[in-house]
């Protein structure tokens, strides 16, 4: 066996579908890769690589995988910010320089692997073949186990495979560490009987449903719980699709970008679960959206999570679907009648609110109404992949998903969105994936439009063109032709760049030929870019809360 062949089994083993990546890194065994059923699939960034590889794991809940010669690999240590933050296990590869040459001026050579410290939870050296399979194993361990994150290696050598050399060390897999959660640990039994206590006692309880719910896959037991219970389950935008929107205890996305409707019934509770969430700054509107009275059950499988921001009740370390399932088998007592009538009450006066917007004929388009159409017409089965800012604002106001579709957000990085869906698409082919952008962050890795078509990854780019960052408008100068340059874009043509990628592009102006666009977009067999323009004078309000 050749090194070569090692690593691609290796690779295998753990259940490596593709490897995301820009050459020439492991050429070898990238063609082995190919042998054994892993697909490589080529990108025009090392950035837009690593977010293909967060969106495949985000969605799949397996490692993924994704790597770039020395060179790149700043630039693939920038991609893996998004996913450290939101808690993606992926594995990144990359060359980095040989003692042999050190010191020397080797062409393109920069000791940048100090550059991996701060977005991974891992950051090894592999020294040569030899140490390869025991580093890999590592690096899938430090990957999916506990709280998950990116991890890197850096091989020896530019391409990081300087000779196909016959295999050293034990070609040996532990499968179970390519899914993540790799392990499901249950809270201490003293943590359910008190958090079961302190529920049975509230009057106003709501549930808080974050990222973790979705890394732990346990979206269907906590609407279980919620029902057996009947509690309001809020969802922070990584949790979107936490509970379908036409529940009745859903009450919606909470918030920063969140609906007013979301944070005013967070404001009245009296407990919180909070269920996999680190009760950040844009989920509690910078800390204002618990009640200084309200009573905290936080649970969460990094224990240094618990009380970081809000002083916690009754602490539950553990896997988020292991501890719902022991909240399950202890609670019986639910909440009020009279709260869910409020919740009600609530829910029916912010759909009055914002019907006038959802159902606007106006042309430039509203976005209130374009996000509301794409929450309706997307496939009973479809994932939206969404990008941040005025994107992320309007989704959480507007987008309202069924039981059986899903979404994934960036977690921060504007133009993560279309990459990830690419990713998003090699998890689930057989799904439809709609990625939601605004022209900001489409422009970004706009050059990924070629890789969708080249792999025939379909999916839907549906761009909220503004011609602008009219998110940034107010940071400068009203009515300033220079200063309008900073915030305002020219006017491109983005179905017309779409197909000269080879793609299916469409543009729309009219919010009544969205519905027909999309439906072309699908009938066309190819990546789609509609280009649905929206009026550059309407920006996402102030969410509802306390004055800060």
């Amino acid at each position: 066996m050749r090194t070569s062949d090692q690593i691609a089994e290796m690779l295998s083993a753990y259940r490596v579908s593709h490897f995301f990546f820009v050459p020439v890194i492991l050429p070898e065994t990238v063609k082995r890769m190919s042998e054994r059923g892993i697909l490589p699939v080529m990108t025009h960034g090392e950035k837009a690589a690593a977010y293909m590889a967060d969106g495949y794991a985000r969605i799949s809940r397996n490692v993924g995988v994704c790597g770039a010669q020395a060179i790149g690999s700043t630039n693939l240590a920038a991609g893996l910010r998004d996913a450290y933050m939101a808690r993606t296990p992926i594995v990144a590869l990359s060359g980095e320089p040989d003692a042999r040459t050190s010191y020397r001026n080797l062409y393109q050579d920069v000791d940048d692997h100090g550059a991996f410290e701060g977005v991974t939870k891992w950051n090894a050296h592999v020294p040569g073949p030899s140490r390869f399979p025991d580093l890999l194993r590592q690096a899938f361990r430090a990957a999916s186990s506990g709280v998950p994150r990116p991890v890197h290696l850096g091989l020896v050598g530019r391409t990081g495979n300087p000779g196909d050399t016959p295999a050293e060390g034990v070609t040996r897999a532990e499968p179970r560490y390519g899914t993540s959660p790799s392990d499901r640990p249950m809270a201490a039994s003293s943590s359910v009987a008190a958090a079961v206590e302190l529920l049975a006692r509230a009057r106003r309880p709501v549930i808080v449903a974050g990222n973790g719910v979705a890394r732990s896959g346990a979206a269907r037991e906590l609407v279980a719980l919620a029902e057996q219970l009947t509690i309001p389950v809020v969802m922070t935008l990584n949790g979107l699709a936490t509970i379908a929107s036409d529940h009745p205890l859903y009450g919606g996305v909470v918030g920063e970008y969140g609906a007013d409707s979301a944070n005013a019934i967070l404001l009245g509770a009296d407990v919180v679960l909070v269920a996999g969430s680190s009760l950040g700054s844009m989920t509690t509107r910078n800390w204002s959206l618990i009640p200084t009275a309200a009573q905290i059950i936080q649970v969460d499988i990094d224990g240094a999570e618990i009380g970081r921001n809000f002083e916690c009740a009754v602490p539950m370390v553990g896997d988020v679907g292991a501890v719902i399932g022991q909240l399950a088998a202890a609670a019986s007592r639910p909440a009020p009648a009279e709260w869910a009538a409020e919740i009600a009450d609530i829910r029916a006066g912010w759909r009055a609110a914002v019907r006038e917007s959802e159902t606007s004929d106006a042309m430039p388009i509203r976005p209130e109404r374009l996000f509301s159409m794409i929450g309706e017409e997307m496939a009973a089965d479809g994932i939206m992949v969404g990008d941040t800012g005025h994107t992320a604002a309007w989704t959480a106001r507007h987008i309202r998903l069924s039981g059986r579709q899903s979404a994934v957000r960036a977690a921060g990085s504007l133009g993560w969105g279309l990459p990830a869906s690419l990713g998003v698409k090699c998890a689930c082919p057989d799904r439809e994936v709609i990625c939601v952008t605004g022209d900001a962050g489409f422009f970004y890795h706009i050059s990924e439009l070629e890789t969708a078509r080249r792999y025939g990854l379909k999916v839907i780019v549906v761009v909220n063109n503004n011609t602008s960052m009219n998110q940034e408008a107010f940071f400068w100068d009203e009515g300033s032709a220079d200063q309008q340059k900073n915030w305002q874009f020219h006017d491109a043509d983005l179905a017309e760049i779409a197909r000269g990628f080879g793609c299916h592009g469409a543009r729309v102006d009219d919010p009544a030929d969205f519905v027909t666009a999309l439906d072309k977009a699908r009938a066309s067999g190819l990546p789609a870019v509609i280009d649905v323009r929206t009026d550059i004078a309407v920006a996402a309000p102030q969410s509802f809360g306390p004055a800060l």
